[in-house]
Protein backbone atom coordinates (compact mmCIF):
# COMPACT_ATOMS: atom_id res chain seq x y z
CA UNK A 1 0.00 0.00 0.00
CA UNK A 2 1.66 3.46 -0.75
CA UNK A 3 2.41 5.67 1.49
CA UNK A 4 0.76 9.51 0.83
CA UNK A 5 1.05 12.12 3.31
CA UNK A 6 -0.41 15.48 3.08
CA UNK A 7 1.33 18.48 4.49
CA UNK A 8 -1.75 21.13 3.37
CA UNK A 9 -2.30 23.00 6.72
CA UNK A 10 -1.54 26.93 7.22
CA UNK A 11 -2.05 29.46 10.03
CA UNK A 12 -4.92 30.99 7.65
CA UNK A 13 -7.66 28.81 7.10
CA UNK A 14 -8.67 29.49 3.16
CA UNK A 15 -5.24 27.88 2.75
CA UNK A 16 -6.03 24.68 4.23
CA UNK A 17 -7.12 21.86 2.53
CA UNK A 18 -10.86 21.53 3.03
CA UNK A 19 -11.74 18.11 4.46
CA UNK A 20 -14.06 17.31 1.19
CA UNK A 21 -10.73 17.32 -0.89
CA UNK A 22 -8.97 14.53 1.31
CA UNK A 23 -12.07 12.63 1.45
CA UNK A 24 -12.32 12.83 -2.59
CA UNK A 25 -8.75 11.70 -2.58
CA UNK A 26 -9.54 8.74 -0.23
CA UNK A 27 -12.91 7.68 -2.44
CA UNK A 28 -11.08 7.60 -5.68
CA UNK A 29 -8.27 6.07 -4.44
CA UNK A 30 -8.35 3.43 -1.97
CA UNK A 31 -5.35 1.42 -1.78
CA UNK A 32 -3.03 4.62 -0.63
CA UNK A 33 -2.80 5.29 2.94
CA UNK A 34 -3.10 8.82 3.22
CA UNK A 35 -1.68 10.60 6.70
CA UNK A 36 -2.76 13.61 7.17
CA UNK A 37 -0.61 16.33 8.98
CA UNK A 38 -2.38 19.25 10.88
CA UNK A 39 0.95 20.66 12.43
CA UNK A 40 4.96 20.55 11.61
CA UNK A 41 5.43 18.18 14.29
CA UNK A 42 3.16 15.65 13.11
CA UNK A 43 4.49 16.16 9.72
CA UNK A 44 7.78 15.70 10.41
CA UNK A 45 7.09 12.19 12.45
CA UNK A 46 4.92 10.61 9.44
CA UNK A 47 7.80 12.04 7.15
CA UNK A 48 10.28 9.03 7.70
CA UNK A 49 7.57 6.55 5.71
CA UNK A 50 6.14 9.19 3.11
CA UNK A 51 6.28 7.92 -0.68
CA UNK A 52 4.26 11.07 -1.91
CA UNK A 53 4.36 14.04 -0.17
CA UNK A 54 1.38 16.85 -1.01
CA UNK A 55 2.23 19.76 0.95
CA UNK A 56 3.50 23.50 1.13
CA UNK A 57 7.02 23.69 1.10
CA UNK A 58 7.99 21.81 3.27
CA UNK A 59 11.72 23.05 4.36
CA UNK A 60 14.94 20.72 3.83
CA UNK A 61 14.89 19.49 7.65
CA UNK A 62 11.75 17.53 6.53
CA UNK A 63 13.25 16.35 2.99
CA UNK A 64 15.91 15.14 4.84
CA UNK A 65 13.93 13.07 7.27
CA UNK A 66 12.04 11.13 4.32
CA UNK A 67 14.03 8.85 3.68
CA UNK A 68 11.65 7.20 1.59
CA UNK A 69 10.43 10.08 -0.81
CA UNK A 70 9.71 9.59 -4.37
CA UNK A 71 7.83 12.23 -5.47
CA UNK A 72 6.68 15.74 -3.91
CA UNK A 73 3.51 17.49 -5.44
CA UNK A 74 3.39 20.99 -4.45
CA UNK A 75 0.77 23.24 -3.33
CA UNK A 76 1.90 26.34 -4.69
CA UNK A 77 2.63 27.02 -8.32
CA UNK A 78 6.02 28.63 -8.08
CA UNK A 79 8.40 26.06 -6.15
CA UNK A 80 11.65 27.60 -5.29
CA UNK A 81 11.01 26.82 -1.65
CA UNK A 82 10.44 23.44 -2.90
CA UNK A 83 14.08 22.91 -4.69
CA UNK A 84 16.07 21.87 -1.66
CA UNK A 85 19.18 20.42 -1.53
CA UNK A 86 17.74 17.17 -0.76
CA UNK A 87 15.36 17.03 -3.63
CA UNK A 88 18.28 17.63 -6.19
CA UNK A 89 20.60 15.25 -5.24
CA UNK A 90 18.01 12.56 -4.72
CA UNK A 91 16.29 13.89 -7.92
CA UNK A 92 13.18 13.45 -6.00
CA UNK A 93 10.46 13.63 -9.11
CA UNK A 94 8.60 17.25 -8.09
CA UNK A 95 5.19 18.47 -9.83
CA UNK A 96 3.79 21.44 -9.06
CA UNK A 97 0.08 22.91 -9.27
CA UNK A 98 0.64 25.30 -12.06
CA UNK A 99 -3.12 26.27 -13.39
CA UNK A 100 -4.72 26.40 -10.53
CA UNK A 101 -4.60 29.89 -9.88
CA UNK A 102 -5.04 30.89 -13.34
CA UNK A 103 -8.14 32.02 -13.39
CA UNK A 104 -8.01 34.51 -9.80
CA UNK A 105 -5.21 35.79 -10.66
CA UNK A 106 -6.14 36.44 -14.58
CA UNK A 107 -9.65 37.98 -13.26
CA UNK A 108 -7.17 40.08 -10.11
CA UNK A 109 -4.98 41.47 -13.06
CA UNK A 110 -7.30 42.43 -15.43
CA UNK A 111 -9.60 44.00 -12.58
CA UNK A 112 -6.30 45.95 -11.46
CA UNK A 113 -5.52 46.97 -15.38
CA UNK A 114 -9.03 48.44 -15.60
CA UNK A 115 -8.31 50.30 -12.58
CA UNK A 116 -5.46 51.63 -13.83
CA UNK A 117 -7.09 52.60 -16.93
CA UNK A 118 -10.04 54.29 -15.88
CA UNK A 119 -8.56 55.90 -12.57
CA UNK A 120 -10.81 54.33 -10.41
CA UNK A 121 -7.90 54.76 -7.65
CA UNK A 122 -8.45 58.86 -7.97
CA UNK A 123 -11.93 58.24 -7.52
CA UNK A 124 -12.15 56.29 -4.69
CA UNK A 125 -9.42 58.51 -3.15
CA UNK A 126 -11.73 61.67 -4.41
CA UNK A 127 -14.97 59.43 -2.52
CA UNK A 128 -13.45 59.70 0.84
CA UNK A 129 -12.77 62.91 1.10
CA UNK A 130 -16.30 63.93 -0.23
CA UNK A 131 -15.31 65.94 -3.23
CA UNK A 132 -16.40 64.06 -6.55
CA UNK A 133 -14.39 66.67 -8.91
CA UNK A 134 -15.89 66.19 -12.56
CA UNK A 135 -13.81 68.15 -14.67
CA UNK A 136 -10.36 66.66 -13.66
CA UNK A 137 -10.85 63.93 -15.12
CA UNK A 138 -11.02 65.50 -18.84
CA UNK A 139 -7.55 66.94 -18.57
CA UNK A 140 -3.83 65.66 -19.51
CA UNK A 141 -2.93 62.64 -17.42
CA UNK A 142 -5.55 61.98 -15.24
CA UNK A 143 -7.97 61.22 -18.20
CA UNK A 144 -9.18 57.34 -18.44
CA UNK A 145 -8.66 55.10 -20.72
CA UNK A 146 -9.97 52.56 -22.91
CA UNK A 147 -8.16 48.94 -23.19
CA UNK A 148 -9.87 48.34 -26.38
CA UNK A 149 -7.17 48.73 -29.13
CA UNK A 150 -4.02 48.68 -26.50
CA UNK A 151 -1.22 46.51 -26.65
CA UNK A 152 -0.91 43.87 -23.74
CA UNK A 153 2.88 42.69 -23.24
CA UNK A 154 3.21 39.17 -21.11
CA UNK A 155 6.37 38.70 -19.07
CA UNK A 156 5.49 34.87 -18.79
CA UNK A 157 3.28 32.80 -21.04
CA UNK A 158 2.60 29.88 -19.17
CA UNK A 159 -0.63 28.56 -17.42
CA UNK A 160 -1.60 32.13 -16.00
CA UNK A 161 -0.12 34.33 -18.93
CA UNK A 162 -2.80 31.95 -20.75
CA UNK A 163 -5.68 33.00 -19.17
CA UNK A 164 -4.70 36.66 -18.93
CA UNK A 165 -4.02 36.75 -22.80
CA UNK A 166 -7.53 35.24 -23.18
CA UNK A 167 -9.04 37.79 -20.92
CA UNK A 168 -7.52 40.37 -22.86
CA UNK A 169 -8.77 39.45 -25.91
CA UNK A 170 -12.16 39.95 -24.91
CA UNK A 171 -11.46 43.60 -24.35
CA UNK A 172 -10.27 44.00 -27.87
CA UNK A 173 -6.71 44.54 -26.44
CA UNK A 174 -3.43 42.94 -28.84
CA UNK A 175 -1.85 40.69 -27.09
CA UNK A 176 1.75 39.89 -27.51
CA UNK A 177 4.08 37.31 -25.24
CA UNK A 178 7.30 36.43 -24.07
CA UNK A 179 8.56 33.12 -22.82
CA UNK A 180 11.58 31.31 -23.01
CA UNK A 181 10.63 28.60 -24.93
CA UNK A 182 8.15 30.63 -27.62
CA UNK A 183 7.87 26.84 -29.88
CA UNK A 184 6.26 25.32 -26.53
CA UNK A 185 3.35 27.72 -26.28
CA UNK A 186 0.19 25.69 -26.50
CA UNK A 187 1.29 22.35 -25.53
CA UNK A 188 -1.03 21.51 -22.80
CA UNK A 189 -1.95 18.22 -22.10
CA UNK A 190 -5.93 17.52 -22.48
CA UNK A 191 -6.07 15.76 -18.84
CA UNK A 192 -4.74 18.86 -16.81
CA UNK A 193 -6.73 21.69 -18.59
CA UNK A 194 -9.67 19.34 -17.83
CA UNK A 195 -8.71 18.98 -14.02
CA UNK A 196 -8.67 22.41 -14.31
CA UNK A 197 -11.43 23.59 -15.91
CA UNK A 198 -10.31 25.71 -18.84
CA UNK A 199 -10.37 25.34 -22.55
CA UNK A 200 -8.63 23.47 -24.64
CA UNK A 201 -8.47 26.67 -27.54
CA UNK A 202 -5.75 28.83 -26.96
CA UNK A 203 -6.19 32.63 -26.93
CA UNK A 204 -5.78 34.96 -30.11
CA UNK A 205 -1.97 35.85 -28.99
CA UNK A 206 -0.84 37.96 -32.23
CA UNK A 207 3.10 36.81 -31.28
CA UNK A 208 4.81 34.92 -28.91
CA UNK A 209 8.50 35.90 -28.29
CA UNK A 210 11.68 34.83 -27.26
CA UNK A 211 13.98 36.27 -24.43
CA UNK A 212 16.05 37.90 -27.09
CA UNK A 213 13.00 40.20 -27.51
CA UNK A 214 12.51 41.97 -24.14
CA UNK A 215 13.27 45.40 -25.78
CA UNK A 216 10.34 44.49 -28.42
CA UNK A 217 7.96 43.61 -25.56
CA UNK A 218 8.89 46.27 -23.88
CA UNK A 219 8.60 48.75 -26.81
CA UNK A 220 5.37 48.09 -28.53
CA UNK A 221 3.56 47.18 -25.00
CA UNK A 222 0.88 50.14 -23.94
CA UNK A 223 0.40 47.78 -20.38
CA UNK A 224 3.49 45.01 -19.22
CA UNK A 225 2.14 42.22 -17.14
CA UNK A 226 4.87 39.67 -15.29
CA UNK A 227 3.58 36.38 -14.72
CA UNK A 228 6.80 34.59 -15.08
CA UNK A 229 8.44 32.21 -12.66
CA UNK A 230 11.64 33.94 -10.23
CA UNK A 231 14.82 32.24 -11.86
CA UNK A 232 18.34 33.61 -12.02
CA UNK A 233 17.00 35.23 -15.27
CA UNK A 234 14.41 36.79 -14.42
CA UNK A 235 15.56 38.59 -10.73
CA UNK A 236 15.81 42.03 -10.98
CA UNK A 237 14.72 41.96 -14.92
CA UNK A 238 12.59 45.15 -14.46
CA UNK A 239 14.92 47.76 -13.87
CA UNK A 240 15.57 51.60 -14.24
CA UNK A 241 17.14 49.99 -17.74
CA UNK A 242 13.66 48.33 -18.85
CA UNK A 243 11.37 50.83 -17.37
CA UNK A 244 13.37 53.64 -19.79
CA UNK A 245 12.70 50.91 -22.83
CA UNK A 246 9.01 50.82 -21.92
CA UNK A 247 6.15 53.58 -23.57
CA UNK A 248 6.23 56.76 -21.22
CA UNK A 249 2.79 56.58 -19.38
CA UNK A 250 2.54 52.77 -20.14
CA UNK A 251 1.31 50.59 -17.02
CA UNK A 252 3.44 47.83 -15.14
CA UNK A 253 1.66 44.76 -13.39
CA UNK A 254 3.15 42.05 -11.39
CA UNK A 255 1.41 39.08 -10.27
CA UNK A 256 4.49 36.63 -10.49
CA UNK A 257 7.14 37.15 -7.58
CA UNK A 258 8.73 40.25 -5.90
CA UNK A 259 12.29 40.30 -6.80
CA UNK A 260 11.54 40.52 -10.94
CA UNK A 261 11.18 44.13 -10.14
CA UNK A 262 13.14 46.57 -8.36
CA UNK A 263 11.20 48.50 -6.74
CA UNK A 264 12.98 51.41 -5.84
CA UNK A 265 13.78 52.04 -9.28
CA UNK A 266 9.98 51.54 -10.62
CA UNK A 267 8.91 53.81 -8.01
CA UNK A 268 11.45 56.43 -9.63
CA UNK A 269 9.63 55.42 -12.68
CA UNK A 270 6.13 56.16 -11.63
CA UNK A 271 6.85 59.47 -10.02
CA UNK A 272 8.66 61.06 -12.93
CA UNK A 273 6.04 59.92 -15.32
CA UNK A 274 7.65 57.60 -17.24
CA UNK A 275 5.44 55.28 -16.27
CA UNK A 276 1.37 55.92 -16.00
CA UNK A 277 1.14 53.28 -12.99
CA UNK A 278 1.89 50.35 -11.87
CA UNK A 279 0.10 47.40 -9.56
CA UNK A 280 1.58 45.41 -7.71
CA UNK A 281 0.58 41.84 -6.05
CA UNK A 282 4.13 40.42 -5.20
CA UNK A 283 7.06 42.34 -3.29
CA UNK A 284 10.91 42.37 -2.97
CA UNK A 285 9.66 41.84 1.07
CA UNK A 286 6.80 40.58 1.78
CA UNK A 287 4.86 42.11 3.64
CA UNK A 288 5.76 44.98 1.93
CA UNK A 289 7.93 47.43 4.72
CA UNK A 290 5.94 50.62 6.13
CA UNK A 291 8.57 52.91 4.39
CA UNK A 292 7.97 51.81 1.31
CA UNK A 293 7.60 54.70 -1.20
CA UNK A 294 5.01 53.12 -3.08
CA UNK A 295 2.72 53.25 -0.81
CA UNK A 296 2.74 57.17 -1.25
CA UNK A 297 1.88 57.48 -4.85
CA UNK A 298 -1.44 58.06 -6.01
CA UNK A 299 -0.92 55.66 -10.00
CA UNK A 300 0.25 52.64 -8.10
CA UNK A 301 -2.45 50.16 -6.71
CA UNK A 302 -1.03 47.30 -4.02
CA UNK A 303 -2.51 44.17 -3.00
CA UNK A 304 -0.83 41.84 -0.46
CA UNK A 305 -0.02 38.85 -2.47
CA UNK A 306 -3.75 37.43 -2.62
CA UNK A 307 -4.34 37.29 -6.45
CA UNK A 308 -4.15 33.52 -6.44
CA UNK A 309 -6.94 32.84 -3.94
CA UNK A 310 -10.61 32.16 -4.69
CA UNK A 311 -12.95 29.33 -3.65
CA UNK A 312 -12.04 27.74 -6.94
CA UNK A 313 -8.34 27.20 -5.37
CA UNK A 314 -8.38 23.76 -3.63
CA UNK A 315 -10.75 22.15 -6.25
CA UNK A 316 -8.37 22.57 -8.97
CA UNK A 317 -5.47 22.06 -7.43
CA UNK A 318 -6.87 18.59 -5.38
CA UNK A 319 -7.75 18.07 -9.73
CA UNK A 320 -4.59 18.36 -10.62
CA UNK A 321 -2.87 16.14 -7.89
CA UNK A 322 -5.49 13.25 -8.90
CA UNK A 323 -5.10 13.20 -12.18
CA UNK A 324 -1.02 12.86 -11.38
CA UNK A 325 -1.92 10.24 -9.02
CA UNK A 326 -3.87 8.55 -11.40
CA UNK A 327 -0.57 8.77 -14.08
CA UNK A 328 1.34 7.79 -10.95
CA UNK A 329 -0.18 4.46 -10.76
CA UNK A 330 -0.35 3.45 -14.10
CA UNK A 331 3.14 4.38 -15.00
CA UNK A 332 2.85 7.47 -16.91
CA UNK A 333 4.16 10.73 -17.42
CA UNK A 334 3.46 13.42 -14.61
CA UNK A 335 1.69 16.49 -15.95
CA UNK A 336 3.37 19.86 -14.33
CA UNK A 337 6.51 18.19 -13.49
CA UNK A 338 9.51 20.27 -12.34
CA UNK A 339 13.08 20.70 -14.11
CA UNK A 340 15.17 20.56 -11.14
CA UNK A 341 17.94 22.20 -13.20
CA UNK A 342 15.67 24.98 -14.38
CA UNK A 343 13.98 25.54 -11.55
CA UNK A 344 10.06 25.07 -13.39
Amino acid sequence: MRRLLLGLFHATEAWTIPDAEVERIGREFPDLRIVRAGSREELAAAAPEAEILFSWAPGEDLIARAGRLRWLHAAAAGVGAYLTPTVKARGIVLTSSRGAHGIPIAEHTIGMLLALARRLPAAIQEQTTGGLNRERWYVGAGRPHELHGLTLGLFGYGAIGREIARRAVAFGMKVIALRRHPERAGRWEPELLDALGLPHEEPRVDAVLGPGDLGRLLAESDAVVIAAALTPETEGAFDARAFAQMKRGAYLINVARGKIVRERDLADAVRSGALGGAALDVFETEPLPRESELYTLDNVILTPHISGYSAGFWPRAAAVFRENLRRDLAGLPLVNRVDLARGY
